[in-house]
């Protein structure tokens, strides 16, 4: 990674409102539109809207459309990064909106799904168009606000799931859906529109005119693994929690733990990557993330669920940045298409882990799935290191 300069003062100012709204768009698709689930799922589950197997098959419905998101974002040859990232800001305020309505599993897993595509679009485009923007104006480091929007949101779905405990959880996603229709407004007003460094038709233009640079195979399977080895907690920790001590509230505090520590966590990993080297430092964010994931199974009580929580939210975005980061440089031209490749491994990996749970079908005890999942991170850390030894990444 390449050290960041500071622009002029009014420079800095644009780049700012231009990294805000990279930070936004995240925000909403990822932190409420995609994780806000994990926060309302104990509700959910005690108003007897889903049984313990339809809670894990909505979360892969949700995942298997972050896949086909992700695979058209990868293999599109003629995409407007703009309108698509629009397109998904919309889906994503829409069927956050949906969820507070009781449809049944086969319209709720319709709506996971589509919210799913509609996340992938936005983190695929909005990462792309952030990064190549930050990377033409010098100031590459600037990346960590846009990364911030993740814990912002899960935060915030942490604190509303908390404030509507005691309401009808239909309240909790009409409330979420309100505060993502807000960000929604204020990304699209905030996205460039032709006076930026790279304008949409450029970008699509240059996305295909680079063919000739190999795909990061070994990359994009150890992003595979991680996908899988985060995911089972990222969805069921307030379930995991809840179960363990007999309250609402201990879910929703872990949960608002992970959305804190990811806040800061990417800007920190950033920092460590430029000082350490970007494969260094991924390789010990994932084994930090698989001490972070088997703490709650490992470790009975509150204090080191809380310890786990907090390792597990000051790492995935740390991995996620740090893989995006690795996956473009060979060719920046290409980002939106790498990036994409590489995220459809990881919505493999996710869709894996909340079908495990299903399959299992423990009821509260996530204990084998879990473990299977810091085993996975544990794996993923080793294919980082054959990646470097291998792929031509930097």
């Amino acid at each position: 990674m390449t050290t960041t300069t500071l622009p002029a003062t009014s420079t800095r100012l644009t780049l700012a409102l231009f990294a805000l709204s990279g930070t936004l768009s995240l925000m909403l698709a990822m932190g409420i539109g995609r994780f806000a689930y994990t926060a309302l799922l104990p509700q959910m589950r005690d108003a007897s809207l889903l049984s313990h197997a339809d809670a894990a098959l909505l979360a892969a419905g949700n995942y298997l459309g972050y896949l086909i998101g992700a695979l058209w974002a990868a293999f599109s040859r003629q995409a407007n990064p703009v309108r698509r990232l629009s397109a998904g800001l919309l889906m994503s305020v829409l069927t956050t909106l949906a969820m507070g309505f009781e449809l049944g599993f086969a319209l709720w897993f319709a709506v996971r799904c589509i919210a799913g595509i509609a996340s992938a679009l936005v983190y695929v485009y909005a990462t792309g168009i952030v990064l190549r923007r930050l990377m033409a104006a010098g100031t590459p480091g600037w990346s960590m606000l846009h990364y911030m929007g993740v814990g912002a949101g899960i935060t915030l779905s942490a604190l509303v799931a908390q404030a509507t405990l005691q309401m009808n959880v239909a309240q909790g996603w009409w409330w979420l859906g309100a505060i993502a229709g807000v960000a929604a407004i204020a990304a699209a007003g905030l996205l460039p529109a032709g006076r930026t460094a790279v304008t949409a038709s450029e970008m699509a233009q240059h996305e295909t005119s680079k063919t000739e640079i190999g795909l990061p195979l070994w990359l994009a399977a150890s992003y595979g693994l991680a996908g899988f080895g985060y995911i089972i907690n990222m969805t069921f920790l307030p379930v995991m929690l809840r179960g363990g001590a007999a309250t609402n509230h201990a879910g929703i505090t872990g949960w608002l733990i992970v959305g804190i520590a990811a806040m800061p966590a990417t800007a920190l990993w950033v920092r460590l990557a430029l000082r350490y080297g970007t494969y260094s430092t991924l390789i010990a964010c994932t084994l930090v993330q698989a001490i972070g994931v088997a703490l709650p199974v490992l470790l009975p009580g509150l204090t080191s669920a809380y310890v786990g929580a907090a390792l597990l939210g000051g790492t995935f975005m740390g991995i996620a940045g740090l893989a995006q980061w690795l996956a473009r440089l060979p060719d920046p031209q290409a980002t939106a298409r790498r990036i994409g490749f590489i995220t459809a491994f990881y919505g493999v990996g996710q869709i894996a882990g909340p079908l495990l749970v299903a399959w299992v079908d423990r009821g509260n005890d996530f204990t084998l799935p879990v473990l299977l999942a810091a085993a996975a991170l544990l794996l993923s850390a080793l294919l980082l290191e054959v990646s470097r030894r291998v792929e031509n990444l930097g």
